[in-house]
């Protein structure tokens, strides 16, 4: 029994296995360049339905609108909102415990360090189950 060995050809070939290697060429570039969200990749997040529903207040979720629609700080999101810092600042902890938003601290030269906001996915959806858990 002969063992063929893969080649590049043979993904070039197969149109799965050369969209799986366009894919992963996506991805890897944008681990290179450090991008805030990786093409293809989803984020689970697994809460109870109640706390998901008080927590995730209209005003929380304006941040997130505000967070997706380019990178912000937490001021930018509390002038981008009218609101307080220190509230905003609550509000994206909150974000945060739920699994709805990354924070990262970067420089800011000569302020020291700044929180950037960027939301974990496009899209939230809910599923809830009635049954009792």
């Amino acid at each position: 029994m002969t063992t063929r060995k893969i080649t590049l050809e043979d993904f070039a070939k197969d149109k799965t296995l050369s969209e799986h290697t366009r894919r992963s060429k996506e991805v890897a570039r944008a681990l290179d360049a450090k991008a805030a969200t990786l093409p293809y990749a989803r984020t689970f997040t697994s809460v109870q339905f109640e706390e998901f529903v008080t927590e995730l207040t209209p005003k929380r979720f304006e941040l997130l609108r505000l967070a997706f629609k380019r990178r912000r700080s937490i001021v930018d999101l509390a002038t981008a909102s009218h609101r307080d810092q220190s509230a905003v600042s609550r509000d994206v902890a909150k974000l945060q415990k739920l699994g709805l938003v990354t924070v990262e601290l970067v420089a800011n030269p000569g302020h020291g360090q700044m929180k950037i906001v960027t939301p974990v996915a496009a899209r939230i959806a809910i599923d809830a189950s009635l049954e009792a858990a």
